[in-house]
C-alpha cells in the first residue's frame, strides 16, 4: 500500500513505513548471506536473529523456530469376516466352535462386522544427531484387537478384570507402548528405552495395516512375545549392524506378570527376561536379517502351560496356575529382502523360531512338583508381488509345532498345524487401503469346540481344513 505524503504527518508516516520495510529487507538479505559460509566467516549473534524474527512478523511473516514437540498419528481398521465353521457345532450351546491357533478376534464362529482397531500414537521422537535427547512414545489401541492380545494388561470395556477370550468388546483398551526414550552420545549413539515397548520378535506386527495379511499368522499368535515391559539398550555396532540388549519383566505382554498372580513365577525374588537381539541391514537397504534371543531363568509368565495329559495349555496371553520357576528359552529369526531385479516389485520373508520350558508339569503325580518339558516351533514365508501402484498380491504359508506339554492355546498333546493365506490389497488413495484375503487351515486339531481341551479322547474335533474369508478397509492418518 502506497501512502500519499500530502502534509508533515503523512510525511512521517512514509518515512516510518518505509524506514521498517527498508530495515526488514536489510534483514533478510542479512539473514541469508549471513547464513552462506563462504560469504561471511561469522553467523548472526542471538540478538540479531531475534531482531530479525521480530521484523518478519511484524510484516506479517511467520517464522517457525522449532519442530513440533509432539505429534500423533494413528490408524483405524475396520473389517468384515467370515469363518465357515458353525457358530453352535458342539452338542449344546456352550460348545461352540472355534479354531484356537488362530488370534481369537480372527476365530469368532460364522460372520460378523468389527472395529479391529483404533490406534493412536502420542511421540516426542529424537533426532538423527548424536547428542543428549529424550524423548517418549505412547501407543494407545482401541477395538477387539485390544480384547485379544491385551489379557491380562488391559481393560475390556465391560470392567472385568482378567479377560477370558470371551470378551471382544469394541471399547476395549490396550496400552501397547508407553517408554521414555534417551539418547547418549557415546560412540555412535546409545539409545535407552524404559517402560512398556515392542520386543524385536516376529516378523509382524500388532499393527494389522503394517503386515503384509490382514489375519495374524500362527508364529505372531501362539508362539512369541509381542510387548515387553523394562529396559532395553539399542547401540548401532556399525551403519549396518545394530544390537539390542535388555533385561524385562518375568511375565512378557504383561508388567510383572499381570493379573491375576496365580502365585508361582510372579512371585519370585528375582524374575526376569533377558533380551539380546542383533540386525542387519544391507547398505542399500534392500535386505534385512533379526535374531533374537530371550532367556528367563525362573520362567516366563506367560505364556501360560497345561499339564499332561489332561489339562492344555493358555497360550501366549494367559496366565497357567501350572508355571513353575524353571529355565525358559525362546530364539527367533527372521529376513525379508526385495531384490532389486524386481525393480522393488517384489518382497520376499522367512521366519523360524523354538523353544523351551522346563517348569511344566504331568499326572499321574503332584502336578505341582513333576516336571514335564515342553518345547515348540514354527516357521513362515512370506512373499509379495506389486502388480501395479494400485493392486498387491500377498502370500503367507504358516506351520507350528508344540509337544505333549502344550503351550498351544486349548490343546493337548503334540500338534502340527498349517496354514496358507492370500491377500489382495487395493491402494485407493495415499492414506486408504482395502483388502481382500482368503485363508484356509488345517492339521492335528484345527477346530474344536469351547471349554473342552483339543486332543481329549471323546472331544469332537477336526483337523480341517478350516476356512475364513475378510474384507478389510484402513484409513491412515498421519
Amino acid at each position: 500500500m502506497v501512502i500519499p505524503c500530502t502534509n508533515i504527518q503523512q510525511s512521517f508516516l512514509c518515512a516510518f513505513s518505509f524506514f521498517r520495510t527498508y530495515r526488514t529487507i536489510i534483514l533478510l538479505i542479512s539473514f541469508f548471506v549471513g547464513s552462506n559460509p563462504f560469504a561471511f566467516s561469522e553467523d548472526l549473534q542471538p540478538g540479531s536473529v531475534a531482531e530479525l524474527q521480530k521484523a518478519l512478523e511484524e510484516g506479517g511473516i511467520a517464522v517457525e523456530t522449532k519442530p513440533p514437540v509432539l505429534s500423533l498419528t494413528g490408524y483405524l481398521d475396520t473389517s468384515y469376516t467370515y469363518n465357515f465353521i458353525s457358530a453352535h457345532s458342539g452338542a449344546n450351546r456352550a460348545m461352540t466352535a472355534q479354531i484356537p491357533t488362530r488370534m481369537e478376534s480372527d476365530s469368532i464362529a460364522g460372520g460378523g462386522w468389527n472395529l479391529n482397531q483404533v490406534y493412536l500414537v502420542a511421540e516426542k521422537p529424537m533426532s538423527e544427531l548424536n547428542e543428549w535427547q529424550a524423548g517418549f512414545r505412547t501407543d494407545l489401541m482401541i477395538g477387539q484387537d485390544a480384547a485379544s492380545m491385551g489379557m491380562p494388561d488391559n481393560i475390556t470395556g465391560l470392567g472385568t478384570a482378567n479377560n477370558s477370550g470371551l470378551v471382544f468388546n469394541t471399547g476395549s483398551f490396550l496400552l501397547a507402548q508407553a517408554f521414555a526414550q534417551f539418547r547418549v552420545p557415546v560412540g555412535n549413539g546409545l539409545d535407552i528405552k524404559m517402560g512398556k515397548f515392542m520386543s524385536p520378535f516376529a516378523f509382524e506386527l500388532m499393527e494389522r495395516p503394517a503386515n503384509l495379511n490382514f489375519s495374524y499368522g500362527l508364529i505372531f499368535s501362539n508362539l512369541i512375545p509381542e510387548i515387553l515391559v523394562g529396559i532395553e539398550a539399542i547401540y548401532p555396532l556399525s551403519s549396518a549392524f545394530e544390537l539390542t540388549l535388555g533385561i524385562t519383566d518375568g511375565g512378557f505382554n504383561t508388567s510383572r506378570g499381570g493379573y491375576p498372580f496365580f502365585g508361582f513365577v510372579n512371585n519370585e525374588p528375582f524374575s526376569s527376561l533377558f533380551i539380546a537381539s542383533l540386525k542387519y541391514e544391507t547398505p542399500k537397504k534392500n535386505a534385512l536379517v533379526t535374531s533374537s534371543l530371550l532367556f528367563g531363568p525362573d520362567g516366563a509368565n506367560p505364556p501360560g502351560f497345561g499339564f499332561y495329559p489332561d489339562f492344555p495349555g493358555t497360550g501366549v496371553f494367559r496366565e497357567s496356575p501350572f508355571n513353575r520357576s524353571a529355565p525358559f528359552f525362546l530364539g527367533d529369526i527372521y529376513g525379508a529382502w526385495i531384490p532389486q531385479i524386481t525393480k522393488d516389485r517384489l518382497l520376499l520373508a522367512m521366519e523360524y523360531t523354538g523353544g523351551f520350558y522346563n517348569g511344566g508339569v504331568s499326572l499321574p503325580n503332584d502336578p505341582f512338583i513333576q516336571p514335564a518339558s515342553s518345547d515348540w516351533f514354527g516357521a513362515s514365508f512370506w512373499m509379495k508381488y506389486q502388480l501395479t501402484a494400485f493392486l498387491s498380491i500377498a502370500f503367507r504359508q504358516d506351520w507350528i509345532q508344540g509337544s505333549n506339554n502344550e503351550i498351544l492355546y486349548q490343546h493337548i498333546g503334540r500338534t502340527d498345524i498349517w496354514s496358507s493365506t492370500l491377500t489382495f490389497r487395493f491402494d485407493l488413495w495415499e492414506n486408504l487401503m482395502i483388502r481382500a484375503e482368503g485363508r484356509m487351515d488345517w492339521g492335528k486339531d484345527v477346530a474344536g469346540v469351547i471349554l473342552e481341551p483339543l486332543g481329549l479322547p471323546g472331544v469332537p474335533v477336526s483337523n480341517g481344513p478350516a476356512f475364513f474369508a475378510a474384507i478389510e478397509v484402513a484409513y491412515m492418518f498421519w
